[in-house]
Parts: structure tokens; sequence; C-alpha cells
């Protein structure tokens, strides 16, 4: 065994027992729903892997590594200046699934589709090699889909990560081939530049003309967000997950420069604010990811949006493969701060309203396990959002009025 294995298996045994996302879903094993397509030859060939330990020596290995990234294909492009009245957006895309989901979110003819963590399982049948062949192989799968050619040929796209596609299950900041991730994440996509200059994949658009302007906001949950705290052995399994609340003051979610980038974005004037988190950021009621495993960072973002007298603000996630609507009245605002969590496009591990199994103070409605997506319509002159979640046949599982333009 290498040193640099030596140094990265309590990472990458950590990781290993991810096929089953049951920390994401129901309560039952999704092993027996995946199936694995082996990479092509090329992508299963794995170059030497890299000597020493640490950062240093990862980052002279991929220097030299010489293979093509796989690409999502041409996408129509986002008009900075169009005004925004529908959006759609999604999370949990098993790529060796069917597609058909892309055909039903057209039909509703949005203007912009966020793909907002988990967009492939490519941590699923990784050989937990550097250069990341089961990852860089689930995108090839996704763009070669026929479906998701079409849809983004389209619709414009923007996207974040969630642990899935950022290469391990629940992996965070210290990720040993979080760089590399990073790299083919980045090339798929073809993100902005601004994004591709700096470490994680946060980033900021501003649609629409003065008084009617959407300022969509992706923050990264992954990169620089510290490991989470393992609730103590128990014999039994926990019908709602594994972690506990991370106390530690120098714990982070986003990084201190995630976040002084975020308190700078607040400052710009928009008229309704969409922010995007992979995890769920507003429920306390399971112990799965969510902000918080980490009170302090969630305490933290409520503060800036009440220091800032954000009023505008809703916010979205995904990762849980089911969806629902939460509301919180956030001290020192004065609207309630609404979340619209979608999950998952193609993956359920249900159907029907699992509400009883999750209680939840902050939930409005039932949590729903049936494939899904989010729909956000804007009512400029009625000044109203309107919140949706969509099964995968287009009917509506649920649905709610979010008054949070200014």
């Amino acid at each position: 065994m290498t040193s640099f294995f030596r140094a990265t298996l309590p990472i990458l045994t950590m990781a290993l027992p991810l096929a089953a996302c049951s920390a994401n879903g129901d309560g039952a094993s999704a092993a027996a729903d995946i199936v694995v397509t082996p990479a092509p030859v090329e992508a299963q060939t794995t170059a030497l892997q890299p000597s020493g330990t640490g950062p240093e020596a990862l980052r002279s290995y991929y220097a030299g590594l010489k293979q093509s990234l796989p690409d999502a294909g041409p996408m129509a492009q986002l008009n900075s200046s169009k005004t925004l009245t529908r959006i759609a957006f999604g999370s949990c895309i098993q790529e060796n699934r069917p597609q058909t989901f892309w055909n039903t979110i057209s039909q509703n003819s949005p203007d912009l589709f966020l793909a907002i963590g988990d967009n492939v399982y490519g941590d699923t049948g990784s050989t937990w090699a550097a250069d990341l062949p089961a990852l860089r192989a689930s995108y090839a799968k996704l763009a070669s889909a026929p479906e998701f050619q079409a849809f983004r040929a389209k619709t414009p796209m923007i996207t974040s990560w969630d642990d899935h596609d950022y290469g391990a299950n629940d992996a965070g900041g210290t990720f040993a081939f979080k760089e590399y991730a990073e790299t083919i994440y980045e090339n798929f996509w073809n993100v902005p530049n601004e994004v591709k200059s700096r470490p994680g994949i946060y980033e900021s658009h501003m649609v629409g003309p003065e008084g009617q302007r959407v300022q969509i906001i992706t923050l990264d949950t992954r990169f620089f967000r510290s490991d989470m705290t393992r609730l103590p052995y128990s014999p039994d399994r926990r019908p709602l997950g594994n972690y506990g609340e991370n106390t530690d003051p120098q714990a982070t979610i986003l990084g201190g420069a995630q976040w002084a980038w975020l308190e700078q974005e607040l400052n710009k004037p928009a008229d309704l604010r969409l922010i995007f988190s992979s995890i769920q950021v507003i429920t306390e009621a399971h112990d799965y990811e969510s902000w918080s495993n980490f009170p302090l960072e969630q305490k933290r973002f409520y503060q800036m949006l009440a220091d800032k007298k954000i009023e505008n603000a809703i916010l979205f996630s995904g990762d849980r493969h089911a969806g629902g609507i939460y509301r919180k009245q956030i001290t020192g605002l004065s609207k309630p701060l609404w979340e619209l969590t979608s999950s998952s496009l193609n993956f359920s591990f249900g159907s029907g309203d699992n509400g009883n199994r999750e209680p939840d103070k902050h939930r409005v409605g039932g949590f729903f396990a049936d494939e899904n997506f989010g729909q956000i319509d804007i009512d400029w002159a009625a000044r109203n959002v309107k919140l949706s979640l969509i099964k995968s046949d287009g009917n509506v599982l649920t649905s709610q009025d979010a008054p949070a333009l200014q």
C-alpha cells in the first residue's frame, strides 16, 4: 500500500457504503435499484496513482493527466435581460434510469432550469481511483440521453452539486479528490469563468430588467464543509439519520471565502432572491444531512438575512428523495422565510405522502416521495411567487403562495 493510500484510506473507507443511498431515502435500501453501466475502456484505464501525500501531490498528479472529460453538450443561452416568470428545478438524477421527466418539465415551458445536485450518481461503483473514472462515466451517460440533450438545447440551465456528483456519499471538505471532481464538474457544465477561477462551484446570476430583477444564488455546501458529527453507535437502525450537531465554532458549511462572497451578493439590489442549497436549510426534524447539523452556521445564515433586511429571499433544496414546502419566521424579518425541497427527479424510494414518518413543525403540508420537480411561478403584477412540487407525470403534489416580492 503506498503512503498516499495509507493517508487517504480513512476517507475512502468512510465513503464506500454509498450504493444504498440510505442516508437520503425512506429507510429502504436502494442498492437493488441501481444499474451500474460500465465505463468505456478508456475511462476504466487509470493512470499511475499519485505518490506522496497531501493536496500538492494530487495537484502534481492531476496536472500530468491527459484524458478527455465529458461535456454536457450545447445549451440554450440565458438572456440576462429577460423577465423571468417560470423557473423549474430538481435534484437526484440516476443517469442509468429513464430520463422522460425532462419531457414533462419541458412541456411546462420554464424560462430556466436549475439542476441543484446529485445530477449524476458518480460515486456508485467507484473504484476510488484518483482520476475518478466512475464519476466521468456517469456524466458521459447523462450527456448521452436524448431527452437531456433536447431539453438542454431548448432550456437554459444553471447547476450546482451535491455529494453523489461531488464524488462520495455525504462527503465534505476533506474529500481527497475534490479538486479533480471540481474540474470534471466545471468542464461538463461549462460553468462561467468566474466559477472556474476560484475553489468551489458557487455562483450568482442577476436576470431581468429593473423592477423585475431576480437574483439566483447557488451555494456550494460540499467543497468547504467541515466533517459531520456522527451520533454514537446504536445496535438498531435509526429511522431518521445518523448525524448529530457539530457545534465547534470553527466548523463551517460554506467556508470563509464563500461567506464573504454571499454577503457581497446580498448587498446587490434585487426584487426577488432565489437561494439554492443542495441540502435542506430550515428543517430540524431529521438527522440526515442539513444545515441543522451545523447550528451555528444555520444561525449565521439567518442572522445575515436579518441584518441585511432580506425580505425577498426564498430557499430551494434537494437531496432527500422526497419533497415538501417549509416556512420559518426569522427574528428580525417581518415576512416568513420559505423553502421548497424537490427530490428526486427519477430516483424515488417510495410514493405518496410520507409526512407522518417525519413530523416537522416547519413543514407546510405533506412530504412526498414520488418522483418530482419544483416549479417557481412569478406573478409580477400581483407581486406574488407560487411554489409548486410537481409529480413526474405533470400533476401538482402541493403548492403554496410565497409573497416574497419587494
